[in-house]
């Protein structure tokens, strides 16, 4: 776990390097590091944990977004909690029990809280305090489904795949999966990621809604697949409901809204809808590529976007459409950026958003529920409404009143062209994904 402990090293360190020359310097080389000792493959020696080709890829992924954010990010404290969330993907990624995934979980849930705690005003306390109460209601569910599962008979030591699973155990991970998709703003238990994800600040949104949701769905469906598997007859009926009325919902919702950080709330909750489809075509050989397509389109393209909010608002989380109109006449290369990432976001070929949604979509055909395939193409089309209407904002209208939009930092900018290049780079170079994801999560 040498990845973890340099991350981990970097967090704890960093707190006393704060207000000094040499912070962000330090940050950016550890986090260099440690994604080299990931692409090393150095060996993991705790056990519960297992590393695979295609969790290190999407590791590395974590780690080109983390140093992006730093780039971007000009709250010292933030960046430290980056760091921390770095170090906690490391775990839960490479969890192989129960365990180890509840532990690792809870890690992130808990540094999801401090990132959150940055508090500028009454409305990111707002959305501050929503993410601790359904954080803690979720973690109630994880709590009582373990123990659900235990007393049925089950080892939370062990690994899913080397158990057959009574009534008891069902119940019990059926109930852990009610508080994870809990954190994962699975409907109907979306409500509170609307407001919090658009009421705190925009980076912090960057964290939670980019890096550390997709780095959950992916350690779900690694852990979670055997048990999918197994009870495929009673999953199967729950997990089409679950995504889509996820990915329908989220949708709808983004179209009604003015405030930009809102209908990105509603977008990426309607991205969750698109990766729980994937865990219905759990037996194709196609399941575990697209959710990490996805997954890996998700992190740059929510990343990059939130990140923007933050730079262009100054750290505020009320920009709205009138804000952003005519904003090509102000900062043609912001607003290229923002085109971009909402481009793949709506689905557009040679961007990863597409790659990402096409073999999502592929491997639910493939798994023999082509009425969800096509529900799911309907939605990505419907979604190009509201997001044709952001570019249009920026691109065509001009502003009616004073902007609030500030300049973006020279490293800011920095940040977004390496997040853009990871969007461009996995939209035309499918095969680095193809190549890992065979050799399994």
């Amino acid at each position: 776990m040498s990845a973890f402990v340099l991350m981990l090293f970097a967090a704890l360190f960093s707190l006393a390097l704060h207000r000094t020359f040499v912070f962000k310097p330090f940050v950016l080389l550890m986090i260099v590091l440690s994604g080299f000792l990931i692409f090393l493959k150095t060996p993991v020696l705790m056990y519960g944990f297992a590393q695979s080709s295609a969790t290190n890829l999407f590791l590395l992924v974590i780690f080109i977004a983390l140093l992006a954010f730093t780039l971007s990010e000009d709250k010292e404290i933030n960046i430290t909690q980056s760091l921390f969330i770095g170090a906690a993907s490391v775990l839960i990624l490479r969890s192989a029990t129960l365990l180890t995934f509840v532990f690792s979980f809870e890690a992130v849930s808990i540094i999801s809280f401090a990132v959150v705690g940055h508090i500028r005003s009454s409305i990111q306390a707002d959305g501050a305090v929503k993410m601790f109460i359904s954080g803690a209601l979720a973690t109630a569910l994880i709590v009582l489904g373990l123990a659900l599962f235990t007393f049925g008979g089950g080892n939370f030591n062990l690994s899913l795949s080397n158990m057959h699973f009574n009534a008891f155990m069902e119940v019990g991970l059926w109930v852990m999966l009610g508080g994870i998709f809990y954190k994962l703003t699975i409907v109907p238990m979306h409500a509170w990621a609307a407001d919090s994800y658009a009421n705190i600040k925009p980076s912090s949104a960057a964290l939670l809604s980019g890096i550390a949701k997709s780095v959950v769905f992916v350690a779900v469906l690694k852990l979670f697949e055997p048990f999918f598997i197994q009870t495929l007859h009673v999953s199967i009926f729950i997990l089409i409901v679950l995504s889509v009325l996820t990915m329908t919902l989220g949708n709808i919702l983004a179209m009604f809204q003015k405030r930009v950080g809102k209908m990105l709330a509603y977008s990426s909750i309607a991205q969750a809808g698109y990766m729980l489809m994937v865990f219905i075509a759990v037996k194709s050989s196609y399941a575990q590529i697209g959710l990490l397509y996805l997954a890996i389109a998700y992190v740059f393209m929510q990343t990059a976007l939130y990140l923007l909010l933050d730079n262009i608002g100054g750290g505020i989380s009320d920009i709205t459409l009138d804000d952003v109109k005519g904003l090509v006449k102000k900062d043609r290369l912001v607003s290229f950026f923002f085109a971009v990432q909402i481009f793949s976001l709506a689905g557009v070929p040679l961007l990863a958003g597409f790659m990402g949604k096409a073999i999502a979509t592929y491997a639910v055909v493939d798994a023999g529920y082509w009425i969800v395939a096509l529900i799911a193409l309907l939605n990505s089309t419907f979604s190009i409404g509201y997001y044709g209407w952001f570019i249009k904002n920026i691109y065509f209208d001009h502003s009616v009143k004073q902007s609030r939009v500030m300049s973006v930092t020279t490293s800011a900018k920095i940040a977004q062209i390496i997040l853009l290049g990871g969007t461009l780079f996995f939209g035309i170079f499918a095969f680095v994904v193809f190549h890992t994801s065979f050799c399994s999560l």
